[in-house]
């Protein structure tokens, strides 16, 4: 008599499948990019101008530190309210694990960084989870706004524009009614019930506008970054922040990709080739990968020494 088929095994085998199809379709799409823009660009002939590249550093390490800023915020609605340099080392480093696939790795780390530190796991990892819901929906709704610069004639600026409004309405509208679900599911993950706040809907509208925030700031440092790698070859202003914003999206929606590897490099590359050619456009968007892991590293480590050093006796 055969034994049923695990459904936990067979999840994990479809999860490695669309892993290995997600990523695959990314790494033949730069590949292909590569082979039809080679010799289109001379990586010798670049002369990168270091102060749009320092400005677009600072900004996006700014960034973080406001992502941090309203993670912790969002800790009050918990009761909880531990110094800002200790949530942001635990930030950092939790982030670190959105390289393994899927989000529990960096919920599962966060959670126990928290415990550590003496602040509730619970409040640390359901801060995080709303955080990363919201930051993906408003990422949508930014999205719709710089459509314009990537769809052309495609894509009205005032219908996008009202779609982005009334998207950015609805998510405000439904986060309420939705934050009980996300305390189930903070639940399974860390195997026991959870009490999630309900704050009220003045602070969900605030915390909701702000997440829109580092989107913006990140497209913008971006724009600084291409300018400062590609000179006038660079992506224009409209298109450099609508891209990358959706490039960003894209990976993040991808969550069997590891931090959207590959799949926002060749989604970045797809939205900007056109303008600027699939050479500048892959050499623009491996180097911005590199770039920004640099910045988050250098950011990370100056936080884990502001801390230890304010911390020390």
């Amino acid at each position: 008599m055969s034994r049923p088929a695990d459904p936990s095994r067979r999840a994990r085998v479809l999860g490695t499948v669309i892993q290995v199809v997600a990523i695959g379709a990314g790494v033949w799409f730069l590949v292909r990019t590569a082979a039809r823009s080679w010799g289109t660009v001379a990586l010798g002939d670049l002369r990168p101008v270091w102060t749009p590249i320092l400005l677009g550093s600072l900004l996006t390490a700014a960034t973080y530190v406001f992502a941090v800023f309203v993670w912790a915020s969002s800790l009050r609605w918990w009761g909880q309210r531990p110094p800002f340099l200790r949530v942001a080392r635990i930030w950092f480093v939790s982030n670190l694990a959105r390289f393994i696939p899927g989000m529990v790795w960096q919920l599962a780390g966060l959670a126990t960084l928290a415990r550590g530190a003496g602040i509730s796991a619970a409040a640390a990892a359901g801060g995080s989870l709303l955080q990363q819901v919201v930051l993906l929906l408003t990422g949508l709704v930014v999205t719709a706004l710089w459509a314009p610069a990537l769809l052309g004639q495609w894509a009205s600026p005032w219908i996008m524009t009202v779609i982005a409004v009334a998207g950015l309405l609805a998510l405000i509208g439904a986060l309420p009614a939705a934050l009980p679900r996300g305390g189930e599911l903070l639940g399974r993950l860390l195997r026991r019930p959870v009490s999630w706040p309900a704050p009220s809907r003045a602070s969900l509208a605030a915390y909701v506008v702000s997440m829109c925030v580092p989107w913006v700031a990140y497209g913008v440092s971006f724009w600084l970054f291409g300018r400062g790698l590609l000179g006038p070859g660079a992506p224009r202003f409209s298109l450099a922040v609508g891209g990358y914003v959706a490039s960003y999206v894209a990976g993040l929606i991808v969550v069997f990709a590891p931090s959207g590897l590959v799949v926002r490099e060749a989604a970045l590359v797809a939205a900007l080739g056109p303008s600027i050619g699939g050479g500048p456009a892959l050499v623009l968007a491996l180097a911005a990968r590199l770039w920004v892991l640099v910045v988050e590293l250098l950011t990370a480590l100056g936080v884990v020494a502001a801390d230890s050093i304010f911390r020390a006796p």
